[in-house]
């Protein structure tokens, strides 16, 4: 072998041993710290609560990790398993207010320590023996989540009534509900229910820590006010976009309102009302809109003319329990599940509906619908349609088709679509990184027609996509975004005048 080469193959082999001069005696392969992840923030009330640090992880692999927990915020508490990866802490004393703990992880690969890392614990405020309860466990979360509060003496729910809603609920979402009944928050003036606020966020923490769904309370009759105050808690206090509510519909319903009209009269009453409304509609968290819903039957025709609102107004001829049952129904009876030219309620914008993407506009006084029929079948109308002429979005199907000119292999002949969606005036391309934080995608193009966009106008990488509609009055829609080359079932090309 050639004295040269021989030479140089040992300099090449000392340099990867990180054994040559300049180096500072470094190996090439050094090992790299471990990172600490202590995951997503917690809330908690009395029962223990675990920790999850699995998700920390060592670059190099060289070595198993070993974890380090302890407190550094917040009033004492015990940690039961502090060198596990999910230790559990107990010992929290709830009282009147809120109360903030944070605990640091570090994890160790047998030579190097990792940075800090620190999740921070909320002891959210006393509200005393738990009465929710998940109709159809466990829990999935891969499900939205829809929180009832059925009626009661328009101060305190009564027990014994489970929203059982059946199967077409059951199968699509985590139905939480309220068979114990609930009562107002202590002392509180006009009265309030902002306790099931953290009573919700607390049992969702634990079930669902790194919660992506969308999350929809409705209350029926006297359960309007707490559905409505779990909202505002929940958006307004914590603004915890895992758990915020962008979806609040109540049920012929209005106990506080009918308080504030026997002291102060209907327009003070609707004064109040509205405020709430407002408070909620502004509440968004993480950019998402909030809207409100609302349906109403006979004994609701004294609170009219209802005040222009930026909320879906449904009115029927129904007696109290039917506008109940009806809304429960509509989620599976043919009549009430009709996109019927966008005149159509209930179920089918909720969270598990074909609408549940829906936005509605902030213009007030612009969607008012009638229902006829009974709480099994009917037809949907507008209510006094000169004065209130909106119809609503079709929801959007997305459409890919392959560009006949560019090879099959070729990702930039993917022309990304939609179909024409009823009412709408204006279509948006939408292109992001994450799937479900569609108010920080990017518009690729924007027009009054459904977009025709190859996959080589958007950004490189892991890339999903989807198509925005709005309606002349600005409520919007969206499909569900895919991941760019995802197949949406298409069997040839699809052309836009087809």
């Amino acid at each position: 072998m050639n004295a040269t080469y021989e030479h140089s193959v040992f300099l090449t082999a000392l340099f990867l041993l990180g054994g040559i001069a300049g180096t500072g005696g470094q190996n090439a392969f050094a090992n790299e710290p471990p990172v600490a992840e202590a995951g997503p923030s917690r809330y908690a009330a009395q029962e223990p609560l675990q920790l999850d640090g699995t998700r920390s992880y060592d670059p190099d692999n060289s070595g198993p990790l070993t974890y380090a927990w302890t407190q550094v915020s917040g009033p004492p508490l015990v940690i039961l398993g502090a060198t596990t990866a999910m230790p559990f802490v107990s010992g929290f004393v709830p009282t009147q207010q809120m109360q903030e703990c944070q605990f640091q992880l570090l994890v160790h690969d047998g030579q190097q320590a990792s940075a800090p890392d620190a999740v921070k614990v909320v002891i959210v405020p006393d509200f005393g023996p738990s009465t929710l309860k998940l109709e159809n466990p466990p829990f999935d979360v891969n499900k939205p989540t829809v929180i009832y509060f059925w009626g009661g003496d328009c101060i305190n729910g009564s027990p014994g009534h489970p929203w059982n809603p059946g199967p077409a609920w059951l199968d699509r979402a985590n139905v939480i509900d309220f068979p114990y009944g609930y009562a107002p928050d202590s002392g509180t003036v006009p009265r309030s229910y902002y306790k099931y606020g953290d009573m919700v966020l607390t049992c969702l923490s634990t079930v669902a820590p790194d919660y992506k769904q969308a999350i929809q309370t409705i209350g029926f009759s006297t359960g309007v006010d707490p559905a409505l105050d779990v909202g505002l808690r929940l958006n307004e206090i914590y603004r915890d976009a895992r758990y915020a509510v962008n979806r609040v519909t109540q049920i012929d319903g209005g106990c506080r309102m009918i308080d504030a009209a026997s002291t102060g009269g209907m327009a003070e009453a609707w004064a109040m009302q509205l405020e709430s409304y407002r408070r909620f509609l502004e509440s968004a968290v993480d950019g998402e809109q909030c809207w409100i819903d609302f349906y109403y039957g006979v004994g609701g025709y004294r609170a009219e003319p209802v005040p222009p609102s930026n909320v879906l107004w449904v009115r029927s001829g129904l007696d109290h329990l039917g506008v109940n049952d009806g809304y429960r129904n509509s989620l599976t009876a043919s009549d009430m599940n009709r996109f019927n030219g966008g005149v159509v309620g209930g179920a089918y914008w909720s969270v598990v509906g074909p609408g549940k993407n829906l936005q509605l506009a902030s213009e007030p006084g612009v969607y008012y619908f009638q229902w006829n029929g009974s709480a099994q079948n009917g037809a949907m109308g507008f209510y006094r349609q000169s004065e209130y002429p909106g119809r609503l979005p079709e929801p959007v199907t997305l459409l890919d088709w392959r560009d006949p000119n560019v090879p099959a292999e070729d990702p930039n002949g993917l022309v990304l679509t939609c179909k024409e969606s009823a009412n709408a005036v204006g279509y948006q391309l939408l292109s992001g990184s994450d799937p479900y934080r569609i108010a920080s995608y990017t518009a690729v193009a924007d027009g009054a027609t459904p977009p025709a966009v190859t996959a080589a106008m958007l950004p490189p990488g892991d890339t999903w996509w989807t198509v925005k509609v709005r309606d002349a009055h600005g409520s919007t829609i969206h499909a569900d975004p895919v991941r760019v080359g995802q197949p949406l079932g298409l069997t040839a090309p699809w052309k836009l005048d087809e």
